[in-house]
């Protein structure tokens, strides 16, 4: 449980698109929805990776001034 991997030099996480509810669409069959358009589809993959890059900024800003994050 308490074992790190070992990151190995030179590798770089990739942004890639996800899908990620947003709405109560899960609750419905899938056969049912309509395909969303693409722009949409880009604007919520913007929206979710702001939110990430956010936390990542404030976390490691905790970090720095040696402050608890989050709670």
């Amino acid at each position: 449980m308490g074992e790190r991997q070992a990151k190995k030099p030179g590798t770089r996480h990739s942004l890639s698109f996800v899908f990620v509810n947003t709405d109560e669409g899960y609750k419905r069959p899938h056969m049912f929805l309509q395909s969303e358009p693409w722009w949409l589809r880009c604007k919520r993959w913007l929206q979710y990776h702001t939110i990430q890059l956010r936390w990542d900024t404030e976390r490691r800003l905790a970090r720095l001034f040696n402050r608890r994050w989050g709670g």
